[in-house]
C-alpha cells in the first residue's frame, strides 16, 4: 500500500467512501431477512386480531376478510365485509459478545463489551393490515388483503454503547455493529383471491400476491484487518446504510375447505412466494468512530453510491414454500342454520357455541442457504484511512459478498379456539404456538433471531352495531442462543489473502429475545 496525495488523492478518497460503504452493504445485507421475508422463521402468527388471539389457529375457521390472505377457499362461504386493524409489537432482543472462552469479549484497547439490547424496545411498532371480500354468489366469494408479513418490526441498536475499561465505564462502538445496527422499512404482501364451492362440503379458492418493499439498513464492516487479528479495531471501521427496493415480489396462495360434518372442518393452505431482489443505492461513513470508541464529532465523511451509479447491490433473498393443515371441531348453537345448508354463511359469533382449532404448519427454511449480494466485479474497493487523512488502497470488494446462515426446514403447531359467552354480543378466545428453530447457535444472527420460539395468547370479541371490535394479546419468547463464544459469521474486508472476510467470526456470544404484541381490528359485515 502506498499514499496517494494531490488531484489523484481527491478522486481516490472519494472511491475509497464508496469502496468501504460497499463493504458494509455486503454485510448489512443480512439483516434484510426481517423484513423482506414472509416465512415462519421470522412471523409471529398472525396479522388480525382474531387469528393472532388464537395462536394463529385458523386456516380451518377462516370466518373473516383475512381468509384472502390465509385461506381464500373460505371466501366462498362468509359475508362480505371489510376489516381494518394493526399489531402493535413492543420487541427486545440483548446481545452479550463474547469470545471462545465463553467471557466477554474486548477491543484491541482492552475495553470489555457488556450486554446490548435494542433501544428501540420501549416504542411500538404499528404493523397494519386492511382486507375486504364480496360474496358475489352462494358459492363465489373474492377478496383483497394488504397486509406485511407478521413480523416484529423495526430492530435498532444504539451506536454506542457503555463498556468497562479497568474498573470504570467508558463509551464503545456497539458491540453487535458488525451484526446490526438497524433494520427498517415497509414491505407490503397485496393478495387479490379467490373462492369457490364445489359443494356445501368442499371449497377451494387461490390467490395472487404482487408484493413490494422498500428496506433501511445499517451496520458495519471492517477496512483492513491482518490474519492475526483477534480483537475489534474501531477505529478501522466503516458505518453503511443501504436503502433497496422491489417493485415486485410475485406469489400465490392456495387454499381448501372440507366441512366432514356440521362438528369438523379440515383447511389447507399452501403459499409460494418468488425471492425478494432488491436494488439499491448506499452511504458509507469513514471515520465514523473514533479510537476511543464514540462517534466523531462531525459524523464521519459521508459519500453516496448515487455518485457512481444508481442499484450498486444486489439483494437475493428466498422465500420458502409454506404448507399448513388444520382441523377446527365445532358445537354449534341449537337453531342455528349450520355450515352445511344451501348458501351457508361462517358467523361463529352467531352460531356456535365453542370451537376448538389445531393447526401444523412446515416451511422450507432450508432454501434460504445465505443471502446473496452481488457487486459488479471490480468497481469498488476499499480503503483505510491513515492517521494524516490519507487514504490506501487495500482491495476491491468481492463479487460475491454473501453472508451464510445455512437456515434449516421449521415445523410448527397452532392450538386456539372461541368460547361464545353471549351469542351475537361476546366471544372470548386464548391459543398457544410453537416454532422449531431455523438456525443453529453458530450462525446467531439478530434479523432474524431465528432460534425455536413459542408463544401464548388471548382475545375477546364484541358484536356492536354495524362492527364487530375485536382485541388480542400475544407473549412471544425466543429460545436463548448462545454458541459460547464460537460464532461462524464473519464479516466483509478489505483484506484479499483472507477471502475479503474478516479473520475471525462476529457474532460469538448468547442473544435472547421476546416480544409483546397488541392487536386491535373492526369488522362491518354487510
Amino acid at each position: 500500500m502506498e499514499s496517494i496525495s494531490g488531484r489523484g488523492r481527491r478522486g481516490v478518497l472519494r472511491r475509497a467512501r464508496l469502496g468501504t460503504l460497499a463493504c458494509g452493504a455486503a454485510l448489512a445485507s443480512a439483516s434484510l431477512t426481517t423484513e423482506a421475508q414472509a416465512t415462519s422463521a421470522l412471523e409471529v402468527p398472525e396479522q388480525g386480531a382474531q387469528q393472532m388471539a388464537r395462536g394463529g389457529a385458523w386456516v380451518a375457521r377462516a370466518s373473516s376478510p383475512l381468509a384472502a390472505a390465509y385461506n381464500p377457499a373460505a371466501l366462498a362461504g362468509i359475508r362480505s365485509g371489510v376489516t381494518l386493524g394493526t399489531n402493535l409489537v413492543f420487541n427486545r432482543l440483548c446481545f452479550s459478545r463474547k469470545n471462545a472462552a465463553g467471557e466477554p469479549e474486548q477491543t484491541r484497547d482492552g475495553v470489555e463489551y457488556q450486554e446490548s439490547c435494542n433501544e428501540n424496545s420501549g416504542t411500538p411498532n404499528f404493523i397494519p393490515h386492511l382486507a375486504g371480500n364480496l360474496r358475489i354468489t352462494d358459492d363465489l366469494g373474492i377478496g383483497l388483503a394488504v397486509l406485511p408479513p407478521s413480523m416484529l418490526g423495526k430492530i435498532e441498536f444504539a451506536e454506542t454503547e457503555k463498556g468497562i475499561f479497568r474498573g470504570r465505564e467508558v463509551d464503545v462502538a456497539s458491540p453487535g455493529r458488525y451484526v446490526l445496527l438497524k433494520a427498517d422499512g415497509l414491505l407490503l404482501n397485496p393478495v387479490l383471491s379467490v373462492g369457490y364451492a364445489l359443494s356445501d362440503r368442499l371449497r377451494l379458492g387461490a390467490g395472487f400476491i404482487f408484493g413490494f418493499g422498500s428496506l433501511k439498513l445499517a451496520n458495519t464492516a471492517m477496512a483492513q484487518p491482518t490474519a492475526n487479528d483477534e480483537l475489534d479495531a474501531v477505529a478501522g471501521d466503516v458505518k453503511a446504510e443501504v436503502e433497496v427496493f422491489d417493485a415486485f415480489v410475485p406469489g400465490v396462495i392456495i387454499g381448501g375447505l372440507f366441512s366432514v360434518n356440521e362438528n369438523l372442518d379440515l383447511g389447507l393452505s399452501v403459499r409460494i412466494q418468488d425471492a425478494f431482489r432488491g436494488k439499491g443505492d448506499l452511504v458509507a461513513r469513514s471515520g465514523y468512530w473514533n479510537a476511543n470508541g464514540r462517534v466523531a464529532p462531525d459524523g464521519g465523511t459521508a459519500s453516496s453510491s448515487a455518485d457512481r451509479g444508481e442499484d450498486l447491490v444486489s439483494l437475493t433473498i428466498p422465500n420458502p414454500i409454506t404448507v399448513r393443515a388444520g382441523a377446527a371441531f365445532r358445537v354449534p348453537r341449537d337453531g342455528s342454520p349450520g355450515y352445511l345448508t344451501a348458501g351457508a354463511m361462517r358467523d361463529p359469533i352467531s352460531q356456535d357455541i365453542f370451537d376448538v382449532e389445531i393447526d401444523l404448519e412446515y416451511t422450507r427454511n432450508s432454501a434460504i442457504d445465505a443471502i446473496q449480494v452481488r457487486i459488479p466485479r471490480e468497481t469498488v474497493y476499499i480503503y483505510s484511512r491513515g492517521l494524516d487523512g490519507s487514504a490506501n488502497e487495500v482491495g476491491p470488494v468481492p463479487e460475491n459478498a454473501d453472508v451464510e446462515l445455512h437456515f434449516k426446514d421449521t415445523f410448527g403447531v397452532r392450538l386456539g379456539g372461541d368460547y361464545v359467552a353471549l351469542p351475537d354480543l361476546l366471544a372470548v378466545r386464548a391459543g398457544a404456538w410453537y416454532q422449531s428453530a431455523a438456525a443453529t447457535d453458530e450462525y446467531l444472527h439478530f434479523s432474524p433471531m431465528a432460534s425455536a420460539r413459542l408463544g401464548l395468547s388471548a382475545g375477546a370479541q364484541l358484536r356492536a352495531p354495524f362492527v364487530d371490535v375485536e382485541v388480542g394479546y400475544m407473549w412471544v419468547h425466543m429460545q436463548t442462543m448462545d454458541n459460547g463464544g464460537k460464532g461462524a459469521i464473519k464479516t466483509i474486508s478489505g483484506n484479499q489473502s483472507l477471502g475479503s472476510r474478516s479473520p475471525y467470526a462476529v457474532n460469538g456470544g448468547s442473544l435472547t429475545g421476546n416480544a409483546h404484541v397488541v392487536s386491535v381490528a373492526v369488522t362491518s359485515n354487510f
